[in-house]
């Protein structure tokens, strides 16, 4: 192939590429009416809603009641005439009861060597104090000799708990302080009394707790009254 030859297939190619190029253009040129239009608006805000919650219904008016009608004007009254206070009259003094009341006895030891009244019975039985001065007796060590014959008697005062124990300075566990139990003690000379009433406050302590009767309901301590003569013994 000649030089001459290939120059003139190689101008026929790029004649035919333009042609190609330039119809192309054209084709495209006259489609661009054709195509439909896109318009691109601005972006749409988004909008912020708040609820708001209906308002309640305002309360029904109350109606003010009625003013009461008017009070009738009291009518004129005379007025009353005064009245004296009364007189007082004082009474004539009552008279004094010819008993007079007696004092409560005290507890503790005494002795005597002359007749006197019985003094008023304990809250115990008769039958009970029985069985209780028979137990302290039985503790009681004593030469009673120097009382034979005589009408000495020794009183004893004493409160008995529920358990057999006595209550306050007689208590077997309490000091011992003759002293706080027997009256006159400090005044006692040594002798057959003095001795007669340690020893017995020694048995009362020693025979705790006491043999106590059946309950009878009536609360404790109970006060019980013992008076005896040694002589008898």
């Amino acid at each position: 192939m000649t030089t001459e030859s290939r120059d003139s297939r190689t101008s026929l190619f790029r004649g035919l590429a333009l042609s190609l190029l330039l119809h192309l253009a054209f084709t495209a040129l006259t489609q661009v009416d054709s195509l439909p239009s896109f318009h691109r608006g601005p972006p749409e805000q988004a909008m912020e809603v708040e609820v708001v919650r209906e308002a309640p219904p305002p309360p029904p008016v109350m109606e003010p009641p009625a003013p009461p009608p008017p009070r009738p004007e009291p009518t004129q009254l005379a007025s009353p005439k005064p009245v004296a206070p009364p007189q007082l009259v004082r009474a004539p003094p009552a008279e004094k009861s010819a008993a007079p009341k007696q004092a409560p006895l005290e507890s503790g030891i005494s002795f005597s060597n002359k007749a006197k009244p019985a003094p008023p019975p304990g809250d115990l039985s008769q039958s009970a104090q029985d069985l209780i001065l028979a137990q302290v007796l039985r503790m009681w060590h004593f030469d009673n000799t120097a009382f034979k014959g005589g009408n000495d008697t020794i009183t004893m005062i004493i409160n008995i708990n529920r358990d057999g124990t006595l209550a306050e300075t007689m208590h077997k566990n309490s000091p011992w302080n003759p002293n706080t139990v027997i009256r006159g003690y400090d005044q006692m000379p040594d002798g057959p009394v003095r001795r007669a009433l340690e020893s017995i406050l020694l048995a009362l302590r020693t025979a705790q707790p006491l043999q106590l009767p059946p309950d009878d309901g009536k609360g404790w301590p109970r006060r019980m009254v013992i008076r005896f003569r040694p002589g008898d013994l």
